[in-house]
Formats: C-alpha cells, sequence, structure tokens
C-alpha cells in the first residue's frame, strides 16, 4: 500500500511539483492496461494464431464449403472425411497410438489429426500431417477430403488453407463440423488419432 505524506499547513516547502511530476506518480500508481497492445489473431502467412473458437468466414481457401447433404453425399461417392480438432493432452507411445485423457467422438469414418489445425506447426507436427494425408489418400492429390472439427472453429479453416497449399485439390469445408452433425440427429462414434510414425 502507498501512503502518501502531505505537508502540514504552513511548512515550506523546497521546491513546487510541476503537474508532469504528479501525472507520473499517477501513471506509477495505476498502470494504464488500456495502452496494452491486443494479441494478433493471424501469423504473417495468414493462419489464424490465436482464439480459436470464433465466428468463422463463409469459405476456406482452396475448398468448397459444405452443408450436411453435401457431407453425406460426397462421403457416399468415396470422399473422406477428415476431423482436425486439436488435441493438447497427449502422449505419443514408441508403437504411434496416441494415450489421452478423454474420448473423441467425431463423424463414422472420419480420420482424426488433432495437431494439424494450429496457426503455426512444430516440424513433427508438419511431417505427421503429410505422412497421414498419404496414408489416407495413397498419396492421391486429387482424392476427395472434407475437413472440420466443431462449429466456430478456425483450426478446421488453418487446416484447410494448410492441405490446399500442399497440393491437394479436391477438398470440402464443412464449417459446422460435429456440432452440425449431432444437433442434426446423425450418429457421432468414437474416433482414435492417426497414429504418428516416427521415420
Amino acid at each position: 500500500m502507498v501512503v502518501l505524506h502531505m505537508p502540514r499547513r504552513g511548512r515550506t516547502l523546497p521546491f513546487r511539483p510541476r503537474i508532469g511530476a504528479f501525472l507520473l506518480l499517477l501513471a506509477g500508481l495505476f498502470p494504464l492496461v488500456a495502452l496494452a497492445e491486443p494479441k494478433a489473431l493471424f501469423g504473417s502467412d495468414g493462419y489464424r494464431i490465436d482464439s480459436y473458437r470464433a465466428p468463422v468466414p463463409d469459405t476456406a481457401p482452396g475448398a468448397r464449403t459444405l452443408d450436411i447433404a453435401e457431407v453425406q453425399a460426397l462421403v457416399a461417392r468415396g470422399w473422406t472425411p477428415v476431423d482436425v480438432m486439436g488435441a493438447r493432452i497427449f502422449e505419443i507411445g514408441d508403437d504411434g497410438e496416441w494415450i489421452m485423457p478423454e474420448r473423441h467422438l467425431s463423424l463414422p469414418g472420419a480420420h482424426w489429426l488433432p495437431v494439424v489445425g494450429w496457426g503455426q506447426l512444430e516440424p513433427w507436427q508438419s511431417d505427421y500431417l503429410d505422412a497421414s494425408l498419404q496414408r489416407i489418400t495413397g498419396g492421391n492429390r486429387e482424392a476427395g477430403l472434407i475437413l472440420f472439427c466443431k462449429l466456430d472453429c478456425w483450426l478446421s479453416w488453418n487446416a484447410t488453407k494448410r492441405i490446399a497449399a500442399l497440393g491437394y485439390t479436391n477438398l470440402g469445408w464443412f464449417s459446422g463440423g460435429v456440432d452440425a452433425w449431432a444437433d442434426a440427429g446423425l450418429p457421432l462414434v468414437e474416433t482414435r488419432p492417426e497414429p504418428y510414425r516416427r521415420e
């Protein structure tokens, strides 16, 4: 606690403080929090890097936006759902299997890649994305992929942009994700992440 001692009435001061010094004293007592810079939402490469659960645009780079009926029709034609809902707490065993504290529910037939939607990827996460897509598509960059996570989730937007940049040409973005699927009364199933194969 700061205590300000005021001089007694009639006492002579050796100097008079100026208003500038008084304002500096106030600034020290009451920091101006409002002057702090807001966090950047996007990196210089255009990926969302903060506040991932927020309203998303109508479209994602390199993909067509899908509704539930379109997802169902494309899956029936052989397109593969790819869930990119993020996971921050996990271990990966020597066999490449993920050890996680909670169950994850997703669309039937979905492949779950839980670390590829962040705005910035570590090298091993980029390698995991590349290797997983190779396995899922059999190396065919024209294979149909449907990217999703949850409603208002930038992870799927990031992943769609990233996968398009890798040269995959048939991408669908299901922005409603598991939330829209469940709200429509459609079944969700427990899903495990794609194994991480260390080279």
